[in-house]
């Protein structure tokens, strides 16, 4: 009690005596299905990620302050095995294998009290009705203001597919002990043009420019006497700048006024980031004048981006002083505009903490189901499967999934369902290290190939897209791929060949062309992929079956439907020019491509390389277990090098 008391007179202002409160936002985004601290796709615990995890965290910052909201920023809905499961044997039948009256993740939220949540754009994945079904089980409002079924001349006027905003009315306690109504708006942004509903699944909603929808909704929401604003946005922290339909749009939404905090995502970042093991390149995309890394703002307004599928659970403490017309957050410099973010999990640890039994009740059934369905063998593979080299060249699970995706487009030229081109395929590798840490990385050996490696080959349920693309597009599509690399100098050994906050899974390659990949020029593209020069270029040599391929040429080429939405900065291309198709999901693609050919052989030969420059290296990570795999990449000269980073990854030195 004396404790709190102390607390208490902490928070009052000594000299005026006024009241005061501190309203704590405890954030999530981009679970992505993952709840239980589980890896379907390696078949493994894991100790890096899970909403159960988290949930220790949130009770924990539950324990400290008792005015605190908990919020998810999207993407929440689907992503893991136990979800596509779920979802299929809920449709399947009644009386199946299963009953499922709840979604999942929808019943472990209501389960930890969520406050309020926005949508992502792979919460459509399932299609509407799906996701309407899961809004419907929600014990907490899903708001999201630019999602839109019938656009008004102006967004205020919009028909939006869920309420673009909510009021939280909370009796929260104050400085002096007691009970006071604290009014919380939040409103929820999703990328613009990204919504798609996956297959035969109906309608899919319009979406508006994040900053358009925010200049309108927000004035609306403080007009009705809410004391905080919070924007729960699923978008990252991108260009400083403001341009129409920009993926990640933090910066700029920092910039209106009247939003008091934002929780992001989309991006899978973490922010702000720790001050200890940052590597120094991991801030090179912010704007260091309007973007405080340390101090987790942005424009001065308080910002957390918590990772990925639990693995961080974001805090913002906001400090509110009660004046005449309701509250209002204290003014700086009293520095109570903080934010943090809290480790849920320790790699390195020799224990994994067990599932809660509250979790193990809830998912435990659902949890031994969908063991035994992603167990299943599809077929078999004679050689290594993985992305440990992915950055440099040398990928062979990519590889298995452009060829299923190319043999399918060629069945549907076969069969008169698209023009009679030069078929290509482009993917990339989803599993490359990064914030996933040294152990996230495909990792498939010889022998069985089950519905679990499918999945390891491809985690997301996008779905194939074919465009007539020329060589000029293809270019372009290139150029932006390897704007992930840095440039490199001549004579210069171990330089980074990538920034640690530059995602791997950008660096798309197209089989079918080969083409070579020259590091000592600039980019065209920044890493988030916005042009910076168009007079720019990396890519070398590029051909088609030995010619050289001519801006003129004309190709088909197979890709996901995110990507040529332009999903990651690609480059968006003519609607005329996109070939309609069933629709197929690419991982169902690879599945029956693995059955038809029953074994699984690859060629060796690499699609593209890099341009040697004299006496230079590059320096990247990988998996601890990459060193095991080099005569699998025996054309490169890479060499293991002796120490690891801070982060767990091996060390690998590629000779330019």
């Amino acid at each position: 009690m004396a404790d709190a008391l102390a607390e208490q007179i902490d928070r009052m202002d000594h000299h005026t005596g006024a009241c005061r409160m501190r309203v704590r936002l405890l954030a999530t985004t981009d679970l992505h299905m993952h709840i239980l601290p589980y890896d379907y796709l390696t078949d493994l615990p894991t100790g890096r990620w899970g909403l159960s995890q988290t949930a220790r965290l949130i009770q924990q910052a539950r324990t400290e302050e008792r005015n605190c909201l908990l919020l998810d920023a999207g993407d929440f809905l689907h992503g893991t095995a136990m979800g596509d499961f779920a979802v299929e044997r809920a449709h399947e039948s009644v009386g199946g294998l299963i009953e499922v009256p709840v979604h999942p993740m929808i019943a472990a939220m209501n389960h930890l009290r969520y406050d309020a949540a926005t949508l992502g754009n792979h919460d459509f994945d399932r299609g509407v009705d799906v996701l309407l079904s899961a809004i419907e089980q929600a014990e907490f409002p899903i708001v999201s203001a630019n999602t839109v079924l019938e656009k008004g001349d102006r967004p205020v006027h919009d028909s939006t597919f869920v309420p673009p905003y909510t009021i939280l009315n909370r009796s929260f306690e104050n400085s002096f002990g007691e009970q006071q109504l604290v009014r919380i708006g939040v409103i929820g942004f999703l990328p613009p043009n990204s919504i798609h509903t996956g297959a035969d699944q109906g309608l899919t909603p319009e979406t508006r420019d994040i900053i358009e929808a925010a200049k309108s909704f927000v004035p609306r929401l403080r007009a009705k006497g809410v004391d905080l604003v919070v924007a729960v946005a699923h978008t990252g922290i991108g260009a400083a700048n403001h341009t129409l339909g920009m993926e990640n749009a933090i910066v700029p939404l920092c910039e209106i006024e009247g939003i008091d905090a934002v929780i992001g995502g989309h991006s899978h970042q973490i922010f702000p980031r720790p001050e200890t093991g940052t590597p120094p390149s991991e801030h090179q995309w912010f704007d260091q004048a309007k973007v405080d890394s340390s101090r987790g703002l942005v424009n001065g307004v308080p910002v957390v981006i918590p990772g990925f599928w639990g693995s961080h659970l974001g805090v913002i403490d906001l400090d509110l002083e009660e004046h005449p017309d309701g509250w209002a957050i204290v003014a700086p410099p009293t520095n109570t505009l903080a934010s943090s973010l809290r480790e849920v999990s320790n790699e390195d640890s020799q224990a994994i903490e067990p599932v809660t039994p509250e979790f193990s009740e809830l998912l435990g059934q659902l949890h031994e189901s969908t063991l035994m369905h992603v167990r299943t063998r599809v077929g078999y593979v004679h050689q290594n499967l993985n992305s440990y080299f992915a950055l440099i060249g040398a990928d062979q699970s990519t590889r298995l999934v452009q060829q299923a995706m190319a043999a399918f487009t060629q069945q549907l030229i076969d069969a008169g369902a698209a023009p009679n081109l030069p078929v290509l395929a482009s993917s990339a590798a989803f599993k490359c290290g990064g914030l996933g840490g040294p152990g996230y990385y495909t990792t498939i050996h010889p022998g069985e190939l089950t519905l679990r490696s499918v999945a390891d080959l491809y985690m997301f349920p996008n779905e194939l897209a074919l465009v007539r693309a020329n060589g000029g597009y293809l270019r372009a599509w290139l150029e932006r791929a390897v704007s992930v690399f840095n440039q490199v100098e001549p004579g210069k050994r171990c330089q980074v060949l990538k920034d640690a906050s530059t995602p791997g899974y950008l660096l798309e390659s197209v089989f079918g062309l080969t083409y070579r990949i020259d590091l000592s020029q600039p980019a065209q593209f920044t890493p988030t992929g916005r042009l910076q020069d168009e007079t720019a270029g990396r890519i070398t040599d590029l051909s088609y079956g030995g010619t050289p391929v001519q801006d003129h040429d004309e190709f088909l080429l197979a890709t996901s439907d995110f990507r040529i939405r332009g999903g990651g900065g690609f480059p968006t291309i003519d609607p005329e020019r996109i070939v309609p198709v069933k629709p197929m999901s690419i991982r169902d693609l690879v599945r029956h491509y693995i059955q038809d050919v029953e074994r699984v052989e690859l060629v060796d030969e690499p699609q593209w390389s890099f341009v040697p420059i004299d006496g230079a290296s590059v320096q990247f990570p990988s998996a601890p277990n990459a060193a095991q795999c080099l005569n699998d990449a025996a054309w490169l000269n890479i060499r293991a090098m002796e120490e690891k980073d801070s982060y767990g990854f091996a060390q690998f030195e590629l000779m330019l």
